[in-house]
């Protein structure tokens, strides 16, 4: 004969096995959604001195857009992106995204769905992550840019220019975490 105390501890075996295998199919499921090509570029091509004094004026704009890859047979909804720039070797942030996902995007299964991105570097963040990586030199100055940008310009190696992408995604209690350096030109 079940006693009160069997039929609880039942219960509760039960509801805990019920409860792992929820998390388990969520975990299962969660590798079936993945991170795709992530692409960001400035809005404006540094094409020459001009373009540098446009950055050292206005600073720089940053759009592009990154895929999530459904490979499930569920649909998903997408709760929350999160993904700021820092520059690559001292880890400090230089923009934030600036377009907030407004409402829940639905993930389709066995598809791709990009989402788009927005920063904008402000003028001394971008002076700093001109300098952290390399693309001017440390020794430069803002009015030595300024006052002779042609020379300046000359020196500068844009290859040499990356972020660092640092983030979540959050899709339904799943999290994919996004830590990457990611080349501005290339």
């Amino acid at each position: 004969m079940l006693t009160p105390k069997k039929t609880i501890l039942i219960a509760l075996i039960v509801l805990t096995l019920g409860i792992a295998w929820v998390f388990y199919r969520m975990y299962r499921e969660s590798r079936k959604l993945k991170i795709g090509s992530i692409s960001l570029k400035p809005t404006e091509k540094i094409t020459g001195a001009g373009d540098i004094i446009n950055i050292l004026k206005d600073g720089l704009y940053l759009e592009g857009n990154v895929e999530i890859r459904n490979f499930s047979g569920k649909d998903y909804t997408l709760n929350q992106l999160s993904l700021d720039c820092f520059i690559p070797g001292t880890e400090k942030i230089i923009a934030e995204q600036t377009n907030i996902i407004e409402h829940n995007i639905k993930l389709e299964n066995k598809k791709v769905k990009e989402i788009p991105l927005k920063y904008k570097v402000s003028i001394l963040n971008s002076i700093k992550l001109l300098k952290g990586c390399g693309v001017i030199p440390q020794d430069a100055t803002l009015w030595g840019i300024l006052s002779n940008p042609t020379e300046a310009y000359k020196t500068f190696d844009l290859k040499k220019l990356r972020i660092k992408l640092k983030g979540f995604i959050q899709v339904e209690g799943i999290t994919l975490n996004i830590n990457m350096n990611y080349p501005l030109y290339e």
